[in-house]
C-alpha cells in the first residue's frame, strides 16, 4: 500500500493541535477539582501567523475580554513578529529579515528593535550550544529548502541537494559575519553570500515575548499553543495545572500521542523527524540540518523540552535533535544547574523591545522576582529511533499519560 506521508503529516500536525487542547480542557482525562470555576472558558483559533496553526484557551470573565486579550495581545502582536521575522516576504514600511537578506554585503539594515532583540537571543544560542544553533546557516537552508519544495511538489523527482553547492554554501554561515549596531538600530552582513534563517528560534521567542507581556499585564489562566510552542500562563481557572499532549513522531501509529505532561507556568517545545520532510528512494529527510554534515540526521524521532521560556525551549530542541544522546544529556544537565532560573533568558525585555500589554518596560524592571537564583527546570524527552523514550532525570514527575 503506497501512502501520502506529506498528506499524512499534515493531517496529524493538525490532530495535534487538536489534542493539545483537548487535554487542556480536561476533555480527555477530565477536569479535577469539586466546585467550578467562575470563570467561563474560551478559546480562539488562527491559521495565518508564522504559517501554522494557532490556539489560545483561557478563563475569562467574558467573552468580549477574552477575545480582546487574545486579538490584541496574542493574534496581533504574532502576526507583527512573522512579518519581521520572514525571510520569505517583504511587507511596505517594514525592513523585516528579508530586508538584511537581500542587502547582504551592500549596507547596513535599520530595523525595528524587536529583530534585533531576537537576533541577539539567537546569537547567544550559538555560542550556547557550540553552534549546534545556527541562523547564519540560511545558505545551506535555502537549498534543502527548494529540494524539500520540489520533492513535495515532484515526487517522481524528489532528489538531494547538490553536496558540492551545500559545502559551497557552508563557507558563508559565520555568525560572526551578522554584526548588530544596537545604538544605530542596523544589521549588517558582511559576507554578501550569507543569509539569515530563524526558523530555530523566532517563533518560539515570539511566543515567550508574548507570554511574558501577557503575564505583566496581569493576565493569567491562559495556555499558548504557537504550531506546537506550548506556553502556559499560570493554572486553569480551578487552580489545576494544564494536561498537554507530545505527538507521537510515527505517523503511521493509531497512538496519536507519545506522552502526556501537565504544567502551570512551562514551556514545552518539541522538533521532529514528521514536521516538514520529503521523500527521496523510499528514504524521508526532516527539516534539521546538522551543521557538521550539512545533512539532516537520523538519531532521533523527536527531542522534547520544556522549561520555563519558549524560546529557550524552541532553541534547545533543535540543539538536542544535532547532538549524540550522551552529549546531549551532558549538555543539558551542565546548562540547567549553571544557568539561574531569570525568567527572560532567552525573551526578556530589552530596551529595544518594550512591554505591549499595558506595563512599560520601567515598570517591569522595578519588579523584583524570586526566580532569580533557583535552578532553571530543563528537562528533555528524546524518542529514539526505534521508539524508546529516554528521560533527562526530572521530566518524568511531569507525565501523567498511562504510557509513563
Amino acid at each position: 500500500m503506497n501512502y501520502n506521508f506529506c498528506a499524512l503529516a499534515k493531517i496529524r500536525r493538525a490532530a495535534a493541535i487538536l489534542l493539545v487542547f483537548a487535554l487542556s480542557l480536561g476533555i480527555v482525562f477530565g477536569t479535577a477539582g469539586c466546585s467550578e470555576p467562575q470563570k467561563e472558558r474560551f478559546q480562539k483559533t488562527y491559521l495565518d501567523a508564522f504559517d501554522t496553526a494557532i490556539s489560545v484557551v483561557g478563563y475569562s470573565d467574558s467573552e468580549e475580554a477574552f477575545t480582546e486579550m487574545a486579538e490584541t495581545y496574542v493574534h496581533n502582536e504574532l502576526m507583527r513578529y512573522h512579518r519581521l521575522y520572514d525571510i520569505y516576504t517583504e511587507y511596505a514600511g517594514i525592513n523585516n529579515i528579508k530586508t538584511i537578506n537581500e542587502n547582504a554585503g551592500i549596507e547596513p539594515v535599520a530595523v525595528d528593535g524587536d529583530i534585533i532583540a531576537m537576533l541577539e537571543f539567537a546569537r547567544d544560542m550559538y555560542y550556547v550550544t557550540d553552534g549546534k544553533v545556527n541562523i547564519a546557516m540560511g545558505s545551506v537552508l535555502e537549498l534543502w529548502h527548494d529540494a524539500r519544495n520540489h520533492g513535495i511538489n515532484y515526487p517522481d523527482k524528489a532528489k538531494l541537494p547538490d553536496m558540492a553547492k551545500l559545502e559551497a554554501a557552508s563557507a558563508h554561515c559565520n555568525i560572526e559575519d551578522m554584526i548588530i549596531d544596537k545604538e544605530a538600530g542596523t544589521v549588517f552582513l558582511a559576507d554578501s553570500d550569507m543569509r539569515l534563517d530563524v526558523g530555530a528560534v523566532a517563533k518560539g521567542y515570539a511566543t515567550e515575548r508574548i507570554a511574558q507581556d501577557l503575564e505583566a499585564g496581569g493576565y493569567t489562566n491562559i495556555i499558548l499553543n504557537i504550531g506546537g510552542n506550548v506556553r502556559a500562563i499560570g493554572t486553569k481557572a480551578d487552580g489545576m495545572p494544564w494536561v498537554v499532549g507530545i505527538q507521537n513522531p510515527d505517523l503511521m501509529s493509531s497512538i496519536a500521542h507519545i506522552e502526556t505532561i501537565e504544567t502551570d507556568a512551562l514551556s514545552l517545545a518539541t522538533s521532529g523527524v514528521y514536521q516538514r520532510f520529503y521523500v527521496v528512494d523510499g528514504k524521508n529527510y526532516h527539516h534539521i540540518i546538522d551543521g557538521d554534515t550539512l545533512m539532516p540526521e537520523d538519531r532521533y524521532l523527536s527531542v522534547s523540552v520544556l522549561t520555563e521560556d519558549s524560546g529557550l525551549a524552541d532553541a534547545l530542541s533543535t540543539a538536542l535533535f544535532n547532538m549524540d544522546y550522551e552529549e546531549g544529556k551532558s549538555f543539558v544537565e551542565g546548562l540547567a544547574s549553571s544557568v539561574s532560573a531569570e525568567r527572560g533568558l532567552a525573551a526578556g525585555l530589552s530596551e529595544n523591545a518594550p512591554s505591549r500589554a499595558g506595563v512599560t518596560e520601567a515598570e517591569t524592571d522595578d519588579e523584583e522576582t524570586e526566580e532569580t537564583g533557583a535552578d532553571s527546570v530543563i528537562e528533555v524527552m528524546w524518542v529514539m529511533p526505534d521508539g524508546e523514550k529516554r528521560y533527562t532525570d526530572g521530566f518524568e514527575a511531569y507525565i501523567v499519560s498511562e504510557t509513563k
